[in-house]
């Protein structure tokens, strides 16, 4: 079966060509057309998925206009804009019309392979939000054997209603995928979909998240009213019982906006253990029971292939497939870790196979789903609500990783891999191509203009805030980070890196890290006009403000370390980079932004944000508290203090960090 079909679209016969033959042979049905009425004709005939269309075309209509009649007839193809000829405006203009993204002649090949992916798997989501199939395609490993099609049943019937819903079943048997599913199906799928990692929330944790005990939950404006989407909570049985029996109460509470989906872990004797009777009481007693992978008979190759393909997409590689004897290895194994180890099997392969196939030789089993889940379950909150300062344990990651994409201002193709260090080591990048390093630290920071920017000698590297502060939140304080001279900006925001990290794992080891305690309050900047203070206190609180004119406003953003990674993961990880269209149009005189892509960068005129749906109300606050959060991890260890910023930027954060390392040297 083809991997779908493509209408492309440039009165150039030679570009026609020598796209249908690269489509085809990628495995995509092709179509053509020169001019914008032929376009029009073939997609009344032929129905697509998407569609490569060149600004420039002869006749009546250009490719615009074309555009917006395709928008405005045919719902279903995504529009993937091409010239030779781009500019800021021109791109804008047909964001603003409808299309998913906008590329430049010359293209690159693997450039334009990615993108067109990414719009077909966004033409998919579209096209189940507005009803178009139930979406079943994106969960097979709902599929496989009677059980796993019990469940699915059940879920789809939990998802019309808002009360609690229970998942049981064994360590990585797919519960969070089942309340993802849950959550695509219901009424609340426009909503967020928020992880709770129960075991290692704290009191302050949980009141972060959900308000304190005498804090009316039903009142507007409280964190719990804030609360919209579904809310899944993995383990809460293993939560202290105080804080069980205080979660019922907040569970109890139905509201049509929010539902809990909880999911626990269930030993082989088949009871979840530690649960109160009031939270046990609130959940019910009639979870919706998955199997083990080992149980699931064909549905094995289903996962197999819906992972690699998965895979293939998020690390930037196509055509990716298994050998018969690798994938007969597969389906033999008896998948002890279940659904979570075979997709870290499938990941891990996908990112270290030299070539297109996968061999049995390049599968590796031992620990690859342990590796994933254990850096949540590591990482715990800095400081604690008693106020101790002692010495902090130095972690590093379990094992090497690899991410690929884009640079945001070079625009080049690159990569990260993060590999462990002994410790005392510190946070080291590399340059992949010499082997040349520069420390993370202060004392190396060039430039920050529009990014955080580190040079020693001969090596640069630039846009590293959003990993720093993914390794100051996941506690990792020896790392060697290689790259090219710019970290890849994904999605723009730092949540890949945080799967990153979950699945390199986090290792504690020998020997203890002395925090920076803050004694007094030190300012960078004018109270009146923007500003960073930092304040003492017994852990990392970090507050940013700002004020633009509309659409932007006014924006307040928190992160407490009590909540730990599971707070910056729900909270601050997802905030993507921003900015607007003049300041775009400066940046790309100056040389910066040439990754900039429609769907790494939120793009916001004088009106509205033109590309994309927030993810969170006070999104342009919340990615402002990101990158401070990394700015500050360049201090070289963790940092006890109140940080409270208000329109600051990149050149205020390392003055408060040079400041802070001044008054606070390494003993």
């Amino acid at each position: 079966m083809g991997k779908g079909a493509i209408l492309v679209v440039d009165d150039e016969i030679n570009i026609l060509n020598s796209l249908s033959g690269i489509l085809a042979d990628e495995g995509y049905s092709v179509s053509t057309a020169q001019n914008g009425d032929d376009a029009l004709r073939v997609l009344q005939e032929q129905p697509c998925d998407l569609v490569l269309l060149d600004i420039w075309l002869p006749g009546r209509r250009d490719g615009l206009q074309t555009l917006k009649e395709i928008r405005r007839r045919h719902s279903a193809p995504e529009v993937v804009m091409i010239s030779g000829h781009g500019t800021i405006d021109t791109a804008v203009r047909a964001t603003k019309l409808g299309a998913f993204h906008f590329l430049e002649k010359p293209l690159s090949l693997s450039g334009m392979l990615e993108t067109i992916e990414a719009a077909l798997r966004h033409g998919a989501e579209r096209r189940k939000e507005e009803g178009e199939g139930d979406g079943s395609d994106s969960f097979t490993y709902l599929t496989g054997c009677p059980a796993m099609e019990k469940a699915k049943a059940a879920l789809i019937e939990a998802a019309k209603g808002s009360g609690p819903v229970l998942i049981a079943g064994p360590q990585g048997s797919g519960k969070e995928y089942s309340a993802r599913f849950l959550h695509a199906k219901s009424p609340r799928k426009a909503d967020t979909f928020i992880k709770v990692v129960c075991r290692r929330l704290t009191r302050a944790g949980f009141d972060g998240l959900f308000g304190t005990p005498d804090e009316d939950p039903g009142r507007e404006g409280s964190r719990f009213s804030k609360l919209s989407g579904t809310v899944f909570l993995e383990n809460p049985n293993l939560l202290e019982t105080a804080l069980q029996d205080r979660l019922s109460a907040l569970v109890s509470a139905r509201s049509a906006k929010k539902a809990f989906v909880a999911a626990v872990t269930l030993p082989p004797e088949g009871s979840a253990p530690n649960m109160s009777q009031n939270l046990a009481k609130c959940l019910g007693d009639a979870p919706i029971s998955l199997p083990p992978l080992r149980e699931r008979g064909d549905g094995i190759t289903d996962l197999i292939n819906n992972f690699l393909v998965e895979a293939s997409g998020d690390f930037g590689k196509t055509g990716i497939r298994l050998s018969r004897r690798a994938m007969e290895k597969m389906r033999g194994h008896a998948w002890p870790g279940n659904v979570k180890e075979l997709k870290a099997i499938v990941e891990n392969a996908v990112i270290s196979c030299p070539s297109a196939q996968i061999e049995e030789d390049d599968l590796h089993f031992e620990d690859a789903a342990a590796r994933r889940s254990a850096a949540a379950r590591e990482a715990v909150p800095q400081g604690s609500p008693g106020g101790s300062t002692a010495r902090i344990p130095q972690k590093t990651v379990g094992k090497s990783v690899v991410l690929c994409g884009l640079g945001l201002h070079s625009g080049i193709k690159t990569g990260v891999i993060i590999a462990p260090l002994p410790p005392n080591s510190g946070i080291i990048f590399g340059d992949i191509a010499t082997g040349r390093q520069v420390r993370a630290v202060v004392d190396f920071v060039e430039s920050t203009e529009y990014a955080t920017k580190l040079t020693h000698g001969s090596i640069s590297v630039r846009t590293i805030e959003h990993i720093m502060a993914t390794l100051n939140i996941y506690g990792i304080t020896n790392a060697l980070i290689k790259v090219g001279e710019e970290v890849p900006i994904m999605d723009g925001s730092a949540i890949q890196l945080c799967d990153l990290i979950e699945s390199a794992g986090v290792a504690e080891q020998s020997g203890d890290v002395e925090p920076i305690v803050l004694r007094e309050p030190i300012l960078v900047g004018n109270m009146d006009k923007k500003y960073v203070l930092a304040e003492p206190c017994d852990r990392l609180v970090v507050e940013y403000r700002l004020d633009y004119p509309p659409p932007v406003g006014k924006q307040t953003a928190v992160y407490d370390a009590a909540s730990g990674a599971e707070g910056f993961r729900a909270n601050i990880a997802p905030a993507r980079t921003f900015g607007f269209v003049e300041q775009i149009k400066k940046f790309e005189g100056k040389g910066f932004a040439e990754g900039g892509k429609l769907s790494n960068f939120i793009l916001i005129d004088d009106e509205r944000v033109i590309n994309t749906t927030l993810r969170f109300e006070n999104e342009f606050a919340c990615h402002k508290a990101l990158d401070l959060l990394g700015d500050i991890y360049l201090l070289g260890r963790p940092l006890f203090a109140k940080i409270t910023a208000s329109m600051s930027g990149h050149t205020e954060n390392i003055q408060l960090a040079r400041r802070i390392a001044a008054e606070y040297p390494r003993r």
